[in-house]
């Protein structure tokens, strides 16, 4: 048997670590923030203070607390860092500058990927919590060049969406939330019907990605497509089978 040290840890054996905005709202199977969604150990840590509207705002004296938080999580043992917000892309230069492991803080990371399967002229849709919050500059962190063709839409517009996630009303319809991220994936997808592939930025989207691929016909990524590939590159297992 191999023998086995101490370390600062609580409990051992997450595959990832989660950093989590201070936010008051349900998580439903499927969302970043529900353990149910992985088929495997996560760790979740709320950083103090980090509402979405200090992100939104790119608020520079968050960084020492995210860093903070992201150090914990290593001490803890694990494998890699993600987010539970897709504008925490605004803090990934910093967190993988600070921890050993990998960091991988936004679902927007997956866009440049997504772009090269398809023809350049075939635009990556992506649907966001808030239009006006993802600027150039907020897709440049992520590596999107200008280049790169991306059609944004965004949920604000949509009254339960609007209420019950950026305003944090404290309940949720998923029903009313299916059928407004439905709505607005069609709408995207009959401005631009050589749409190659749909991107889901906000971590509460995921429940919804297979009703929105379903919609639409067309490959759906999101928060929890990248974990899990993430996963798969640590954990990969030996084949067996027949020749």
């Amino acid at each position: 048997m191999p023998k086995y040290r101490v370390r600062d840890a609580d409990s051992y054996g997450h595959a990832v670590g989660i950093l989590m905005l201070d936010y008051r709202g349900p998580f439903i199977p499927g969302d970043v923030g529900n353990a149910t969604t992985y088929a495997y150990p996560v760790l979740f840590k709320v950083v103090k203070g980090l509402t979405f509207d200090r992100v939104l705002a790119a608020d520079k004296s968050a960084e020492a607390d995210i860093i903070e938080a992201a150090q914990e999580l290593e001490r803890f043992g694990v494998r890699g860092i993600s987010s539970d917000c897709g504008f925490l892309i605004q803090y990934q230069r910093a967190v993988a500058n600070s921890v050993k492991v990998p960091v991988f803080m936004s679902s927007l990371l997956q866009i440049p990927f997504l772009s090269m399967m398809f023809d350049p002229s075939r635009p990556i849709g992506c649907i966001t919590a808030t239009r006006r919050s993802l600027g150039n500059q907020v897709l440049e962190m992520a590596g999107i060049r200008s280049d790169i063709n991306v059609v944004v839409h965004g949920m604000e517009g949509h009254e339960h969406f609007r209420w019950s996630i950026l305003e944090e009303g404290g309940e949720l319809d998923s029903d009313r939330i299916e059928e407004e991220i439905i709505l607005e994936a069609k709408a995207m997808v009959d401005q631009h019907p050589d749409m190659g592939a749909i991107l889901l930025e906000c971590s509460l989207m995921p429940p919804y990605a297979a009703s929105v691929q379903k919609a639409t016909g067309l490959p759906v990524f999101d928060f929890v497509t990248m974990i899990n590939y993430f996963h798969e590159g640590t954990h990969r297992r030996a084949y067996q089978g027949y020749y």
